[in-house]
């Protein structure tokens, strides 16, 4: 089970197509517009109302777990902080307009979830590795 909005809406996406659904149709035996499925499958507006909403109309169940927080290292927080800069500097973007493309394309995610690995690589090899992820996941930084 996901735990990212994101990816919540990423497979409502997947499952709406898998049934043959148009956005408008579901919306319909929802109760919401075309526009408000379009942001909930783009990770915005997502409610657990929504999620249950959603997952009865689509023929799914939904699950939530809850975890405890992790503890987040002031290395960590050096690394992603200096790399987000070096990936800003590279691709001529401010540090926002980085963080926002790092986020939406998973980059930034990236960097956390590996960061043992990445973390011991120098920082253009890491700039390297969340442009890809980036590019994977239709970004178009290049």
């Amino acid at each position: 089970m996901t735990d990212r909005f994101d990816e919540i809406g990423t497979l409502f996406l997947r499952r709406r197509k898998e049934l043959g659904l148009t956005q408008q149709q579901l919306g319909e035996k929802v109760g919401v517009t075309k526009s408000e499925i379009s942001k909930i499958e783009n990770g915005r507006g997502i409610t657990f109302s929504t999620i249950n909403r959603l997952s009865e109309a689509l023929g799914v169940s939904a699950q939530v777990v809850l975890k405890p927080a992790g503890t987040v290292s002031p290395d960590m927080i050096h690394y992603i902080v200096m790399s987000l800069g070096m990936f800003a500097r590279r691709y001529n973007l401010t540090k926002k307009e980085a963080c926002n493309y790092l986020a939406r394309f998973k980059g930034l995610d990236f960097s956390i979830r590996n960061y043992e690995a990445e973390h011991q690589l120098s920082l253009h090899e890491c700039v390297d590795d969340m442009a890809a992820v980036c590019r994977r996941n239709g970004g178009a930084v290049s």
